[in-house]
């Protein structure tokens, strides 16, 4: 391996390139992207969780096992299932550092927390 070898690693979710310089130090260069976390706090983001389904009609017109859809809202104070006629969310704690923290009250005054990895999310267009 000379100086001119180099290996360039594409981390989809991230948006971040990793490069290894002529010192084997790695250096992090940022291409212009958000992460995930800073994507999702600026509000009005549609993205699916690895592993969480629902069943409903697909963009073929075919029912089946497809990725639950959620929104985030304008605010960026939670978190939304983006499906007709749904009305289901969580307010959002806080935005850690590998995941966001969420809560929810139920009409009997239950409090319900849950957690969202940040590689699991998937940020939809």
């Amino acid at each position: 391996m000379g100086k001119d070898f180099h290996i360039k690693i594409w981390l989809p979710q991230i948006g971040f390139v990793y490069l290894p310089c002529c010192n084997n130090e790695v250096t992090t260069l940022n291409k212009g992207f958000m992460n995930t976390r800073e994507q999702l706090q600026k509000g009005d983001v549609r993205f699916t969780v690895k592993g969480i389904t629902s069943y409903r009609r697909g963009d073929d017109g075919e029912y089946g096992d497809y990725p639950k859809l959620f929104k985030v809202s304008k605010k960026g104070d939670s978190i939304n299932v983006d499906e007709f006629l749904s009305i289901t969310g969580m307010n959002v704690t806080k935005w850690g550092p590998t995941c966001v923290t969420l809560y929810d009250y139920n009409m009997l005054g239950k409090k319900t927390t849950g957690k969202i990895n940040y590689k699991d999310i998937t940020i939809l267009k």
